[in-house]
């Protein structure tokens, strides 16, 4: 018997409840939700804009640096449950983040670049020429 499977959106504050375990009662309850996604028993569709927010909100808010944004959303996204269209895209861009790109709004244009343009990226931002494998151009 097919058991069907129901997903559900998640949004940026249950991820950063579970991350930054500051809340005793809503931390808990992430912590619930997101052992539930790495088990496999439920599945969360993460939308890359909620993504965005929390590495947004962990570094400009929370001062986290990126190498540990990187490390601690690696493994929420590698979950069994965790749902990102073009994930494999968004796991780069988190070690572009943690590496060379400064920001991870550029993070993800290069990791766009690197997947689908043969490292071909249209920027003004010269420090993205740094970035291995990208040949950035003005035009």
């Amino acid at each position: 018997m097919n058991k069907q499977i129901r997903i559900s959106a998640i949004d940026a504050n249950i991820i950063l409840r579970y991350l930054l375990d500051d809340n005793e009662e809503l931390s808990a309850r992430a912590r619930s939700i997101m052992n539930d996604v790495e088990s496999g028993k439920l599945h969360v569709a993460c939308d890359p804009v909620n993504l965005a927010e929390v590495v947004w909100v962990l570094k400009s808010f929370y001062k986290i640096p990126n190498d540990k944004i990187c490390a601690s959303l690696e493994s929420i996204i590698k979950a069994e449950g965790f749902i990102l269209l073009d994930k494999d895209r968004y796991l780069l861009a988190l070690q572009l983040f943690a590496g060379s790109a400064a920001q991870f709004g550029d993070a993800c244009a290069c990791a766009a670049a690197l997947q689908g343009c043969s490292g071909r990226l249209l920027s003004f931002d010269r420090k993205l020429s740094k970035v291995n494998g990208i040949q950035r151009a003005e035009k």
